[in-house]
């Protein structure tokens, strides 16, 4: 039987060898790696032959797998076994725990890890029912040398992880082991503190011997086990001894060979949840020989940050663990009895600010997170000693909403630490949207508290920045120009000021000095696009505080106006760079916001409004469709004040007569009469066209994409007023029902009915070229035009597209992309507009318009019918767009009827 074992095993280590030879034959390898895992399953001799392949003689790769070969005997034939072999197993197991492997500095770390996993198997088996001399098992084996200490160690945390952690056992033995472990965590933790001790001593002295290498392995390897304890054992145990584990952590996080391990037990205690008697032993950190030790190994470890990664990578370590402690007075003060302002909060506080002040932008965002927690709490925001460092606070957030740190540049000394956390431009750009939000709230958080620092900070800031000259060679700046920089941090933070000046509770500034900041942004005058995009956001942000100047209100609309017309020499309708294109959109859609929000300061102008936006409208060279349809929605914004339904609805007719012209036109009808005519309309049946401009195609699904946009503009602006007293006198009653309460009509009601028939015309075509016979009408050149183009992909992969210069001019879309932009925007807005008619017009649109119901069956029924049809991102864009916002907005029992069944 010996001999059979060994033949095989013989097999076993040349299969080895060869599967893990990278000079052999893709065919030897495969065969050779065929015939281990069919000896792993099927072989009953398994046990013998992996315990002669894990013999110390063979190579660390033979071990390895005979080792793999006993963990899976274990994991995947124990119930199969006899118990004479079950506790065979057992002794040979603790055989090699004792004397089965090398030395503790010469063994390769995945042969430990290997047997550590066996033995940690029979444990989840065994213990605590039939393996009661386990703990006595390995305390006696860990006595017997460094080597056997270390093991012993690794599998501890190896059952922890297992067990309560990661939970990969039956919930019957994992009540079982997880009581076992508490029972005896007294006795455990004896041992983890003494074994500790002892390893630690020997290495405070300064020295490279062999025998405190040793040392340091075996204490690295007791400190990683305790990493998955102290999270959820009794706090006692972690307290116990004058707080003597939280002493000694704090005190190696001054020895570089242990200051990792250390600081990754520091930070699972920090973190741990619970109720505040749980929590409060842990404010003994603040205490000052803790806070001072804490402190120390931050220093240390800051001044070679930037050159050394192992410094950089502890730093952020230390940064998570002080503001855990901040974490949990956050939690503890004011809720848990005795717990004030620590001894040290002044010290502590300071901390703080010098890690926000860190280059790091990693580093920064724990520590504003933090600023956040306190500047809402209750007592904390309260206390003189953060109000001292409050203006300090404020100029360090200034300096941290500034976009620098690309680790592909060298413009800031960020960039060097950004190198060290991010791949890739990309990368940052994603971390830094989320670390300018926490800046930004900060902020915030600190205008409600003090109005006036910031007040005072951001007119310093803004006098300036108006200083500044642009700096590129070219006259213009781009997004790392130091000009733009500072405006768009600037910008950014007179926002996070203005959105909650007005909330403060706290005195309130004189309105004169917000004036005077508003006139200097005003009188500025740049042909830079991306700083007049800076500055349109200064004037969105300072708008609230025009009723105190409404003097201003024609210099702010000439502003608007002009940024909305805005170009470059040599620049057209055509060829804009997409900075001028930004300038532009930001210029309609504030001025959208604004009539949104203030359209009573703006409706005694609405006449002039009205008449300048014709004018620039007229001008075919001048507003894109996108442009002129925002515009359009802002004037009805204004005009929903006018409170009068007569009024609106002409006002509405007027906007919408060329939108009906077109959209009722004989061409645009035929074209949605049926899936040919509408494929030979927009071109996807024919050769792509290059230039766009030489695209006839192209010219027609723009119409169609400038009608509908325009039909939800008006559907989505267009509202009754919100007084009921209003509403009658205005004329929007139309009904009453049998309750008392009134029916209001929408003013565009009577003008969108007209056009919604051809819009489910437009659906219904649209549903049917997933139709294999269209599908295969397609031209070779728009075979992908059904797929999502690639920035819908980024966008469900919840991915940013490049950051990349918007001063470059846009290079032209290449006709498959304009296909796929038209095919998916012109039907999820065609959605919208059914989707929102329910709730916006009312759900008497469905009984106005004949039949409207009928239709909407037979467009879903095409699809409903064959849902095979649609791939499911398109089906469920359909469900949640149309079909849920028109059942929920369908309110009358007989509508929904006719509409849903």
């Amino acid at each position: 039987m010996d001999t059979d074992i060994n033949i095989v095993a013989q097999k076993l280590h040349l299969a080895v060898e060869c599967a893990l030879n990278p000079h052999v034959w893709p065919s030897e390898r495969k065969e050779a790696q065929e015939y281990c895992e069919n000896f792993k399953d099927h072989s009953p001799i398994c046990v013998p032959c992996a315990l002669v392949l894990s013999s110390v003689t063979n190579s660390d790769k033979v071990r390895h797998f005979g080792l793999q070969v006993l963990e899976h005997t274990i994991k995947y034939k124990w119930s199969d076994m006899p118990e004479d072999e079950r506790i065979s197993i057992q002794n040979n197991v603790m055989c090699l725990l004792e004397k089965g492997t090398k030395d503790i500095l010469s063994e390769q770390p995945y042969v430990k890890n290997a047997l550590v996993k066996s033995i940690v198997e029979l444990i989840k088996r065994q213990w605590p029912q039939k393996w009661l001399s386990l703990l006595a098992d390995l305390n006696r084996v860990s006595k017997l040398g460094a080597t056997q200490s270390e093991l012993v160690f690794l599998v501890l945390l190896r059952w922890a992880e297992d067990v309560i952690q990661f939970q990969n056992i039956p919930p019957q033995r994992r009540r079982d082991i997880t009581q076992g472990l508490t029972a005896n965590m007294s006795e455990l933790f004896t041992f983890f503190m003494q074994n500790l001790q002892a390893s630690i001593g020997p290495t405070l002295s300064m020295g490279d011997t062999r025998e405190i290498k040793v040392c340091v392995k075996v204490a690295q390897s007791i400190l990683s086990a305790l990493t998955g304890y102290v999270d959820w054992i009794n706090i006692s145990y972690i307290v116990e001894n004058n707080g003597y584990l939280l002493s000694t952590l704090c005190m190696l996080l001054s020895n570089r060979s242990y200051q990792i391990y250390a600081a990754d037990v520091l930070l699972i205690i920090i973190s741990r949840k619970g109720k505040p008697e749980e929590r409060k032993p842990l404010m003994i950190l603040f205490c000052e020989e803790a806070m001072h030790q804490i402190l120390t190994a931050a220093e240390g470890a800051s001044l070679n940050s930037a050159s050394d990664e192992y410094s950089f990578s502890f730093l952020k370590k230390l940064c998570q663990v002080l503001t855990a402690i901040g974490d949990q007075l956050n939690f503890l003060w004011g809720h848990a009895e005795g717990i004030k302002r620590p001894d040290n909060f002044e010290t502590y506080l300071q901390a703080i600010l010098a890690i926000t002040r860190h280059p790091s932008k990693m580093l920064g965002i724990h520590a504003y997170s933090l600023w956040v927690s306190f500047l809402r709490h209750k007592e904390i925001s309260q206390d003189a000693l953060l109000h001292a460092i409050i203006a300090n606070l404020v100029d360090v957030s200034s300096k941290s909403l500034l976009k620098v740190g690309f680790p592909s540049q060298n413009n800031h000394e960020s960039c060097q630490y950004s190198r060290y956390d991010f791949d890739s431009d990309l990368d940052f750009n994603l971390f830094f949207s989320r670390f300018r939000a926490e800046v930004a709230e900060v902020v915030r958080q600190i205008t409600l508290l003090r109005p006036a620092t910031t007040l005072q900070y951001i007119s310093h800031w803004i006098n300036s920045v108006l200083s500044l000259t642009i700096g590129s060679e070219a006259g213009h700046c781009n997004l790392s120009s130091p000009s733009f920089l500072e405006w768009d941090g600037m910008s950014i933070f007179l926002e996070s000021v203005m959105s909650r000046i007005q909330q403060s509770k706290a005195e309130q500034p004189p309105p004169d000095k917000i004036i005077v900041i508003f006139k200097s942004v005003l009188e500025y005058n740049t042909q830079d696009p991306l700083i007049l995009s800076c500055i349109l956001s200064c004037i969105s942000a300072l708008f609230p505080y025009l009723k105190y100047a409404q003097e201003l209100l024609p210099v702010i609309l000439q502003k608007i106006f002009s940024s909305v017309v805005f170009s470059l020499p040599g620049q057209t309708k055509s060829n804009r760079s997409k900075a001028v294109k930004n300038v532009r959109r930001h210029a309609c859609s504030g001025l959208v916001r604004i009539c949104k929000q203030y359209p009573s300061l703006l409706a005694p102008a609405f006449d002039e409004f009205y008449e300048h936006i014709k004018k620039i409208s007229s001008d075919p060279d001048q507003l894109s469709q996108m442009e002129k349809c925002t515009l359009m929605e802002a004037l009805i914004l204004i005009s929903n004040d006018f409170k009068d339904f007569d009024r609106q609805s002409k006002f509405i007719g007027e906007i919408l007569v060329s939108v009906k012209n077109m959209w009722m036109s004989d061409e645009i009808q035929s074209a949605f009469s049926s899936p040919e005519q509408f494929m030979s309309f927009i071109g996807v049946d024919q050769a792509a066209v290059e230039p766009s401009s030489a695209d006839t195609c192209g010219i027609n699904r723009s119409h169609i994409i400038y009608c509908i946009n325009n039909i939800l503009g008006v559907i989505k602006r267009s509202r009754c007023p919100e007084e009921e007293q209003a509403c009658r006198s205005g004329r929007f009653v139309s009904n009453w029902l049998d309750n008392g309460q009134p029916v209001y009509k929408n003013p565009a009601t009577q003008h969108i009915k007209e056009l919604l028939p051809n819009l489910l015309n437009l659906i219904k075509v649209m549903n049917t070229l997933w139709e294999p016979q269209y599908i295969q009408r397609r031209h070779p050149d728009f075979a992908q035009a059904y797929h999502l183009g690639e920035t819908e992909k980024l966008t469900v992969l919840g991915i940013q597209p490049p950051y990349v210069d918007n001063m470059d001019f846009q290079n032209n879309k290449c006709p498959l992309e304009r296909m796929q932009n038209f095919l998916g925007t012109a039907y999820d807005t065609s959605c919208h507009i059914l989707g929102n008619a329910g709730q916006c017009l009312g759900p008497d649109i469905y009984f106005e318009i004949p039949s409207l119901a009928q239709h909407f069956t037979q467009s879903s029924m095409i699809i409903f019918g064959n849902p095979q049809l649609l791939p499911e991102y398109k089906m469920k864009s359909l469900v949640r767009i149309l079909v849920l916002a028109s059942v929920c907005h369908t309110l009358d029992t007989a509508c929904t009827i006719d509409v849903c069944v």
